[in-house]
């Protein structure tokens, strides 16, 4: 499966695993425009409603009628669409060297991480691949 999609896309799609990850069992476009709104920005439903049959179109999302609406979910988990998305990357950018993606991952800077759990996972994986470089010697 091939991930391509823009940014609103992306921003949809993301609604849609948010909304069943809280067990929201009918998503309706009403839904995720709602969900994807911000004081800066309100989406038209017809907008909203685009971009989700763009998704079922590019076999990332399902489409059901339901009386004069539409429910929509998912077909790719947000954890299966990571692990391809990350396959691509590693394809395109590191030469599928998996040891360069995670070179490149410990380069960021801590005044760039956020949080202080992505901190600690990026103190550990340093950790780890220390310790396996003292293996391998």
């Amino acid at each position: 499966m091939d991930l391509k999609q823009g940014d609103l896309e992306n921003i949809i799609l993301n609604a849609v695993w948010d909304l069943e990850n809280n067990t929201e069992s009918n998503i309706y476009v009403g839904n995720v425009q709602e969900k994807i709104k911000t004081p800066a920005k309100k989406w038209a439903y017809t907008t909203v409603k685009t971009v989700l049959d763009r998704l079922v179109d590019k076999e990332l999302a399902l489409r059901e009628k339901d009386g004069k609406k539409y429910l929509y979910r998912s077909v790719v988990k947000r954890d299966e669409a990571g692990v391809i998305a990350i396959e691509k990357v590693i394809r395109q950018y590191f030469q599928n060297d998996v040891n360069e993606l995670i070179d490149c991952l410990l380069s960021i800077k801590d005044s760039d991480v956020n949080s202080q759990a992505t901190k600690e996972r990026i103190t550990a994986l340093k950790q780890l691949q220390e310790t396996q470089r003292l293996v391998t010697k």
